[in-house]
C-alpha cells in the first residue's frame, strides 16, 4: 500500500492537483470577496478588478508552492520566477477575456452567474497553465519531469504493507 501512494505522490499531476488546488482556493476565495464587495457597491467592471486583486495576491503564493512541492524547480529562482508569471499573466488576460465575454456577450451579470462562471474559467486555465508550467516555467533542457524518477525507482515485488 505504501508503495502505491509513494507512486501516486510522485506523480507531479498529482501535486499539482494538490497543491494547484490548495493556491486555487486560496485565490477563488479572495475573487469571491472582491467580487461580493464590489458588486454589492455596484463597481463597474467589480468581475475584472475581483480577478486581478485575487491575482497579484495569489501569484507569489502559487509560485512559491509549485516550484517547491509541483516541479521542484531547481534553477535560478529569479528566472523561474519571471517565466513562471509570464504564463500565469497570460492565464490573467485570458481569465479576463473569458469573464468579460462571459457577462457581456452571455449576459451573466449577477454575482451568482459571475461566480460559476469564474469556475469554469478556473478549471479550463488550471489545465492550460499546468502544461505551460511544466514545459516552459520549471523545464531545463534534458530535464525529467519531478517525480518520474521516484516512480521508476520504486523497487518491484513484494512490498512491507
Amino acid at each position: 500500500m505504501r508503495s502505491l501512494i509513494a507512486r501516486i505522490a510522485g506523480r507531479p499531476e498529482v501535486r499539482y492537483l494538490f497543491f494547484g488546488g490548495l493556491n486555487t482556493a486560496f485565490s477563488y476565495g479572495l475573487f469571491t470577496v472582491a467580487l461580493l464587495l464590489l458588486h454589492a457597491a455596484g463597481v463597474p467592471g467589480d468581475y475584472a478588478i475581483a480577478i486581478t486583486f485575487s491575482w497579484l495576491v495569489s501569484n507569489l503564493t502559487s509560485f512559491l508552492l509549485q516550484r517547491r512541492f509541483v516541479f521542484r524547480g531547481t534553477g535560478h529562482p529569479v528566472r523561474e520566477f519571471l517565466k513562471f508569471t509570464s504564463v500565469t499573466f497570460g492565464s490573467l488576460i485570458a481569465n479576463l477575456v473569458l469573464s468579460w465575454f462571459s457577462a457581456s456577450i452571455l449576459g451573466f451579470d449577477s454575482a451568482g452567474e459571475k461566480l460559476i462562471s469564474q469556475l469554469v474559467v478556473t478549471v479550463l486555465l488550471v489545465v492550460v497553465t499546468y502544461v505551460l508550467h511544466r514545459v516552459f516555467s520549471f523545464s531545463k533542457a534534458g530535464a525529467q519531469p519531478a517525480g518520474m524518477g521516484a516512480v521508476e525507482a520504486v523497487p518491484e515485488g513484494p512490498s512491507a504493507d
